[in-house]
């Protein structure tokens, strides 16, 4: 009995190692490597697989949301079950999934479902008739936003719509348009009748230092504040509830699917608590955060991120919501901005050479806000005073922006196996970066010098 016992497993071994080493491929035509069919497969198209040729396969296979295989369409069509979804492409592309490597869009999703977007108008006229459709979307009395992704230099005529163009497009509604500029958060918004009476702006509004509250001729404001100004309207907005936020986030995520974005390095950013991280908690535990992201935290000082890493472990999460480090500021003081120079004090530097120590001394990584050369100089020093006690090249440490930053620091980035995160915020703030530098602005970030060096280097949209 035990030896007709010892030989059945024996047997049944056997066949599990022959099917494991491919003998089940002769009986059912199926390729060795599969044990398990393929969820989706896509035929027939032209999959970009942006290796280092950038070479083009028919069709890819899918499982466990990653990919299984690609290649030509006779390939790839065996990985197919009878569950496996399959899509034809009839001839169209497929690319990877974009990452943008420096974003904000938990922030974005607070108010999202209120925005209006006009990063394609190329008119006044254009402006006005996607805000008097986004109207008709409302109820009278709520708000039209628009917080960012444009500028007024995109439009034909060169400026802004007026208070009363605003009112007649919306005259149930109040309206606030404001342009994010680079780190200049407050630095234009226009506003109708309706929302300036509703934030409480008036002639007799006492305009605060650093900033504009712009009137016309009869001493009435015409709805565009500057500057320091903006945030006596901002700080009057209707906060949206939890679960509103919950729901923003969704459609922020949506619309980022339909441009090919699968993942993002979450910045946080300013105008975001530590409350407001349980949004995205809650997306995550719904399964509704279908969007791939690394979580940078936020912080402003030494004690901050002593808490954080006593608490929360370095790449703590899931495929889906990764915790990826610190950034993009660590300690607030030393957090440069669009400049012609930017002070750093002897006991700030300290206080970010700690910091950055126990992060590397606690295997944490680190993504640095850095606009000008002279902060790209001062971090590198401490990174490399830091490096000597506890190595950070496999910590996948990295610098944002770095507009300015010299030919000589880019070679440190290296030596450090550090990267470097470059957005498209010239775009929207080529005029402050001119102000602010002269010619350089021109030239900035020098993305051909990085490459060249070898420095990897994420794009991303700093949205």
């Amino acid at each position: 009995m035990r030896i007709g016992r010892i030989f059945r497993l024996s047997f049944f071994a056997f066949l599990a190692a022959f099917w494991l080493a491919g003998g089940g491929s002769a009986q059912t035509g199926v390729p060795a490597e599969v044990l398990r069919y393929a969820d989706m497969i896509l035929i027939n198209g032209k999959v970009v697989t942006a290796d280092k040729d950038f070479s083009s396969q028919e069709a890819v296979a899918i499982r466990d949301g990653k990919i299984l295989a690609v290649g030509p369409t006779p390939r790839i069509r065996p990985l197919a079950g009878p569950r496996t979804k399959v899509v034809d492409l009839q001839g169209r592309a497929v690319i990877p999934g974009l990452i943008d490597s420096h974003m904000h869009f938990l922030r974005a999703g607070f108010t999202w479902a209120r925005e209006v977007r006009l990063d394609q108008a190329r008119s006044v006229q254009e402006v006005l008739s996607l805000v008097e459709k986004r109207g008709k979307q409302l109820k009278p009395g709520e708000w039209i936003l628009t917080f960012g992704g444009w500028h007024y230099g995109q439009l034909k005529e060169g400026r802004a719509p007026t208070r009363q163009e605003l009112d007649r497009a919306a005259p149930g509604n109040p309206v606030l348009l404001r342009i994010l500029l680079p780190h200049s958060s407050s630095h234009f918004a226009v506003l109708n009748g309706a929302a300036l009476k509703a934030v409480g702006i008036t002639r007799d509004t006492k305009t605060p230092p650093n900033g504009v509250i712009e009137k016309d001729a009869a001493g009435e404001p015409t709805g565009v504040l500057r500057r320091a100004a903006v945030p006596l309207a901002l700080r009057k907005l209707p906060r949206a509830s939890f679960e509103e936020k919950v729901q923003g986030l969704k459609l922020v995520i949506r619309d980022f699917h339909a441009a090919g974005l699968t993942g993002v390095i979450e910045t946080i950013g300013g105008g975001v608590s530590d409350d407001d991280l349980h949004v995205l908690f809650e997306a995550w535990r719904r399964n509704e955060l279908t969007i791939r992201t690394a979580l940078l935290i936020y912080t402003g000082n030494l004690k901050d991120g002593q808490r954080w890493m006593r608490h929360l472990p370095m790449g703590f999460g899931d495929d889906w919501l990764r915790v990826n480090g610190f950034g993009e500021r660590l300690v607030a003081a030393v957090q440069d901005s669009i400049a012609p120079a930017f002070p750093l004090k002897p006991e700030d530097l300290e206080e970010y050479r700690k910091f950055a120590g126990e992060a590397a001394r606690n295997r944490w990584s680190i993504q640095q806000h850095t606009t000008l050369g002279t902060t790209a100089k001062a971090f590198l020093d401490i990174f490399e005073e830091v490096d000597r006690r506890h190595p950070i090249r496999d910590l996948r440490w990295s610098l944002a922006h770095v507009e300015l930053i010299s030919e000589a620091d880019i070679r440190r980035v290296k030596r450090l196996g550090m990267g470097l995160t470059i957005q498209d915020r010239q775009v929207i703030g080529s005029e402050l970066m001119g102000q602010a530098w002269g010619d350089a602005a021109a030239s900035g970030p020098p993305l051909k010098k990085m490459l060249e060096i070898g420095v990897p280097v994420g794009a991303g949209t700093d949205a």
